[in-house]
């Protein structure tokens, strides 16, 4: 009965390890299909025209064109500067802002390949990890089957030895046997001799005493 029960035991644990391996097997992660790309790189293809176009130059007039291009120029002066100043701003603000976002892609594209190769190994690890847990068994079972083979041999060696001990006792308990025999015929035989030297000297001292009364008469 304890067998049956400790066989059944050991069914369910194997039962309960397989259906917990199979769930870690289905737990391994997989690469997204659709894994994030790194943005294009910023577009420098304006920046050196704009830095040479930002400032507006008015061509040079002369006569009398010159005179009507200043008088215009007075009225439309403060529309120019402020035309000026924005160019002037834009063209500083893309100037300052063009490596930044170049370090920005880089370090977004860095990131994406670190995490990606994060992602390769760790899904590399979850699977040698199953992987390694599917030889727990196996190993088990070999060690189990060299286990139950030492012990048979040592279970044949203790049965060798216990059958060579009860020989040896055997033939111990017939020689002490043997040895009563023999001690008890010896006693047998001195109980007769005594018995026979009583009886000698009963005959002797009866044959004495008829000495000693046919001398007193």
């Amino acid at each position: 009965m304890e067998g049956k029960d400790l066989q059944a035991d050991r069914d369910a644990a194997d039962r309960a390890y397989n259906d917990a391996l199979t769930r870690l097997d289905q737990c391994i992660q997989q690469l997204p299909k659709a894994f994030p790309q790194p943005p294009s790189a910023p577009d420098p293809h304006q920046v050196a025209p704009l830095n040479t176009l930002w400032k507006i130059d008015a061509p040079p007039e002369r006569g009398l064109r010159r005179k009507f291009a200043a008088a215009v120029r007075r009225v439309v002066a403060p529309l120019f500067e402020q035309q000026q100043a924005f160019n002037s701003a834009l063209v500083d603000h893309i100037n300052r802002n063009a490596p930044a976002l170049q370090q920005t892609h880089d370090a977004v594209a860095a990131i994406l390949a670190v995490q990606r190769t994060h992602i390769e190994e760790l899904i590399r690890f979850e699977s040698v990890l199953v992987m390694f847990l599917q030889q727990i068994t196996p190993y088990v079972d070999t060690r189990d089957r060299h286990v139950a083979g030492l012990l048979r041999g040592l279970s044949g060696a203790i049965d060798a030895v216990a059958g060579e001990l009860l020989k040896r006792t055997e033939a111990m308990l017939a020689r002490d046997r043997r040895h009563e025999l023999q001690v008890a015929a010896v006693t047998e035989e001195s109980s007769a001799v005594r018995r026979h030297l009583a009886e000698l000297e009963a005959s002797v001292n009866e044959l004495r005493g008829q000495l000693t009364r046919r001398d007193a008469s």
